[in-house]
């Protein structure tokens, strides 16, 4: 893969603002708190990890299938990590559940529509009755998402709210919401809702979200 072949392995700095970004972005969204079991997949770097670590998490996992990452992962000792395949080690019975949470923050779009979709249906058998799959991705809807989605020839799926929608019912979840990615810093934030209402009024078909990424919240559906 493209994505494997020129990743920076460099270690990454945790500031405050990755802790207020997460806090908006998976505590925020998912309503999670720290006795309930996480699994991240496509940990990277570690960097939402060190968030659950700082947080007090203790049951959580991740996966990534990049083995050079180890020494930056070996460093979050309050998390299990595996080098694999999400899917092997879930046909293998490597990696069972009950998760309360499943995070996938920038995956989704760096893999097959046809395996995306046997992924999602895959991970119902490992979300516990009332878990919730976080995912966020490039929102090919805004042009900063654009941006982002073709940086890379590793983007392979592009995705949109309208997208996230249809995914969820494909396979098999209730979508509980499609959200922009927060803006933090309060002068970011109000030039982008500045801009934002300008082109609102002058495009006929402007996005519903205009953010480079968006998140998708997903649930199992209730029988």
């Amino acid at each position: 893969m493209l994505h494997a072949q020129h990743r920076d392995h460099n270690p990454i700095q945790f500031k405050k603002k990755h802790i207020k970004q997460y806090e908006h972005e998976f505590e925020l969204l998912t309503h999670a708190d720290p006795s309930m079991r996480v699994l991240e997949i496509g940990c990277g770097k570690g960097q939402f990890l060190k968030f659950l670590d700082h947080k007090n998490y203790r049951r959580t996992v991740g996966i990534d299938f990049d083995k050079q990452l180890a020494p930056l992962l070996d460093q979050i000792s309050s998390a299990e990590i595996f080098f694999d395949n999400v899917l092997q080690l879930i046909n293998s019975g490597q990696l069972t559940g009950p998760f309360d949470r499943i995070v996938m923050f920038d995956v989704a779009e760096h893999i097959e529509f046809d395996e995306l979709v046997t992924l999602l249906k895959t991970l119902q058998n490992l979300l516990s009755d009332n878990g919730n799959i976080l995912m966020r991705v490039p929102n090919v809807t805004s042009p900063w998402g654009l941006d982002i989605f073709f940086s890379s020839f590793d983007h392979i799926t592009p995705l949109s709210p309208g997208r996230l929608n249809q995914l969820a019912a494909i396979t098999g979840y209730h979508c509980l919401g499609i959200y922009p990615q927060p803006i933090i810093p309060l002068g970011r934030r109000i030039k982008s809702w500045v801009l934002n209402k300008t082109l609102d009024f002058l495009l006929a078909s402007p996005p519903d979200i205009w953010t480079a990424n968006c998140l998708a919240v997903y649930t199992l559906k209730k029988i």
